[in-house]
């Protein structure tokens, strides 16, 4: 007899799928440090079962991840044939856990909403684990047919299932997953997570430096039922284990492209190297890239409308260098011939400073081993970021790409507890409204200040009776609203551990909101405009230097 499935699992899911991946960037660009230093051990034990959620037997080769960003650890178990896992020689820390497989619905521990994180696992050393269970639901499935303007089939299509989720602050139309038609037009999306989607359908005949084609008609990216446009699009809402069949899309016609130009270094001489081409209008977000002529010319014919980033990467015998000159360019293409672009190469900025430890230290031996990070205030398709090492007196040189970026370190291994406490320029703070690189203009005298006096807010949550939460999530935030900005230190978000218990650790000196709610969609915490709607039921509190606090919650519900 099949079980019913438990109402909190309809929506366990989209978080588990993007949890704790990292972007790969292009060849040629700065790629964020390795860490090659090794992570700590322990005896702690993580075990547990999982199971098929509509029957409850267990399931094997069930992939079980753990990561903790401050430990550098990332383990990976596999369950055996009763569903069992065991991550062994774990040191104390939190982490967090995920379990996947196939065409099942990825969960982390802990979710029991749609679209939300998971909860950390709080372990002490030498602890037990035991029954660290998940129960995963089967993924819905989508199929269907893509066919062009007179209903014959259109092979090899690009089949994307998409929703709108939070990135960098604001509600955007993301990929979830794609496909790809076969001979007779048929595709199949599966392992998707209950929610509501966008099914859209397009050919890729982009091609580099091929002849131009003298037929120009082509298709653009269509959205079911059958319209270019998202906003007269039909959503579709996907259930648990639900399958949707003869979703037919008819692919509208278009009239395809052609964009030519040269690429040149910034000394004019012709960019050997490679052409990448970015679209992230409709909804895509897709990349193609191809080698430049030797006389630095280009040509990319079937190019169907839209918006797209077109940039040159330098490269230096068979590998790009890994700090390219920026040669980029954003094209909007309505139809026509693009002529006569030029992208022209822009050298990159040093910048040269110095790290100055803690208070009280002297410089720390291991200093060689802290990451530095440049990220950039507004994230651009291909834009590459930088970084690099600290030497063992603390100075460093560091390769920049033009455009406003912040200071950064990575928390990992042995500064783990320790964080950036000011980045200063010419004696002004820039910690939190980042630098601006121009081109062709090196910086010099940065400090970056650390420090290991952390600010760290805890506390429990509890219901109108006075009960106990157990699930729930915390948003923390500024009280100055321009501090609300993507990739502000001053937004914090937390989930409760095993024990119900929420953390936040290494908040900036500040004066805060903080409120408790049953409900937050992964990312919703650094949408202004959600911040603005929940401030007013939120509790203040300000946090100092080194202040370890307490703060109990009541959960606010119906926001």
């Amino acid at each position: 007899m099949s079980r019913v499935i438990p109402a909190f699992l309809v929506g366990l899911l989209w978080s588990a799928v993007t949890v704790a991946q990292t972007p790969r960037l292009p060849p040629g660009f700065p790629q964020p440090p390795r860490d090659t230093s090794a992570a700590p051990t322990g005896t702690a034990v993580i075990r547990g079962h999982v199971i098929d959620a509509s029957n409850g037997r267990p399931l094997r080769k069930v992939q079980v991840r753990l990561f903790s960003p401050e430990l550098r650890e990332n383990r990976v178990a596999m369950t055996d044939n009763t569903g069992a896992y065991e991550i062994k020689n774990l040191a104390a820390g939190r982490y967090q856990l995920t379990a996947s497989k196939g065409s099942f619905v990825s969960l982390n521990y802990g979710q029991t909403r749609p679209f939300e994180q998971g909860r950390p696992l709080e372990v002490r050393d030498a602890q037990l684990l035991d029954k660290v269970d998940f129960s995963l639901p089967h993924g819905a499935i989508v199929t269907g047919r893509i066919v062009d303007e007179i209903g014959e089939p259109a092979s090899e299509a690009q089949v994307s299932i998409q929703r709108y989720q939070y990135i960098n602050g604001r509600r955007q139309l993301s990929t979830y997953r794609t496909a790809q038609t076969n001979d007779i037009g048929e595709y199949r999306l599966f392992g998707m997570p209950p929610g509501q989607y966008f099914i859209s359908a397009t050919i890729r005949g982009i091609n580099i430096n091929d002849a131009p084609a003298d037929d120009r008609s082509g298709y653009a990216p269509t959205y079911f039922p059958g319209t270019t446009n998202v906003n007269d699009a039909q959503r579709i809402t996907l259930g648990i284990g639900q399958t949707l069949n003869d979703i037919t899309i008819a692919l509208s016609p278009t009239h395809l492209a052609r964009i030519a130009g040269t690429a040149v270094d910034s000394q004019g001489k012709p960019i050997q190297g490679i052409l990448m081409l970015a679209q992230s209008s409709s909804g895509f977000i897709s990349t193609l890239g191809g080698q430049i002529r030797p006389d630095g010319s280009f040509s990319i014919g079937n190019v169907s409308p839209g918006d797209y980033t077109l940039r040159a990467l330098i490269v230096s015998g068979s590998i790009a260098s890994p700090t390219p000159e920026v040669a980029q360019a954003e094209l909007t293409v309505a139809g026509e011939d693009i002529n006569d672009v030029r992208l022209v190469g822009v050298k990159p900025s040093t910048v040269t400073g110095r790290v100055i430890p803690p208070a009280g230290q002297s410089t720390p031996s291991n200093l060689s081993q802290l990451q530095l990070l440049l990220a950039p205030k507004i994230p651009v398709p291909l834009a590459g970021g930088g970084g690099g090492r600290v030497t063992d007196d603390g100075s460093f040189e560091l390769l920049v790409q033009p455009g406003t970026a912040f200071v950064r370190i990575n928390p990992i291994g042995p500064f783990a507890a320790t964080r950036i406490k000011s980045v200063r320029l010419d004696g002004i703070d820039v910690t939190d409204t980042g630098i601006d690189f121009k081109p062709n203009e090196s910086v010099s005298g940065l400090e970056i200040e650390l420090t290991t006096q952390l600010s760290n807010l805890s506390g429990v949550v509890t219901d109108a009776r006075g009960n106990a939460v157990k699930d729930y999530s915390v948003v923390i935030f500024a009280r100055d609203k321009e501090r609300w900005g993507p990739g502000s230190r001053f937004l914090n978000f937390s989930r409760p551990d095993q024990e119900g218990r929420y953390k936040a650790l290494g908040l900036p000196p500040a004066d805060y909101y903080a409120i408790a709610l049953d409900y937050v969609e992964q990312g919703a915490n650094t949408d202004p405009e959600f911040l603005e709607r929940i401030k007013s039921r939120a509790t203040e509190f300000a946090i100092i230097e080194g202040e370890t606090k307490t703060l109990d919650l009541r959960l606010v519900t119906g926001m």
